[in-house]
């Protein structure tokens, strides 16, 4: 009854604990979920679609009708030339990052090497995690689910995302 998404998403950063994964078997990705119990409150879903969520935003999403396609997410494609559909399969191995994921490793690098621009990077993404927190949590307080901003909003945050890089 206590614990809110900002209280998962700080145990899911937390590093000491072996939960938030470093080397050889890195955390890939991490999801916080918000499931109301009243039927008409939208399930938003907060995910970072980057590595390592103690460097990472965590970007609100809810599913509506019509969603904006997540190009900035979203793996790049090969076609016949995949790795996967050649024969002999997995004779090479394609660069699959997306482009927010190639952004947020070369911020990691920044904010590990450059202490004082690598400390505002990350209190820029913190303030943005934050701003959409409280956003979302208007929106299930209110009960109001404009669905023309909704189908943009993963979308958006990844842009504003990408500009703090």
């Amino acid at each position: 009854g206590s614990i809110t998404s900002e209280i998962m998403m700080e145990i899911l950063r937390d590093k000491e604990s072996g939960i938030n994964m470093e080397g050889g078997f890195m955390t890939t990705g991490s999801m916080v979920s918000v499931l109301p119990q009243q039927p008409h409150l939208p399930c938003v879903h907060f995910f970072t679609a980057t590595p390592d969520p103690s460097r990472s935003v965590f970007k609100p999403f809810i599913f509506v009708p019509n969603i904006t396609q997540l190009l900035k997410t979203r793996s790049p494609t090969f076609g016949h030339d995949d790795p996967v559909k050649k024969q002999p399969r997995f004779q090479s191995k394609p660069d699959r990052r997306h482009e927010l994921y190639k952004k947020h490793e070369s911020a990691a690098v920044v904010m590990e090497t450059t202490k004082g621009k690598g400390k505002e990077m990350l209190i820029k993404i913190q303030e943005l995690e934050k701003q959409k927190i409280s956003q979302m949590e208007s929106i299930l307080q209110n009960g109001c689910l404009d669905t023309n901003q909704v189908v943009k909003l993963f979308s958006q945050c990844v842009d504003e995302e990408l500009k703090i890089y």
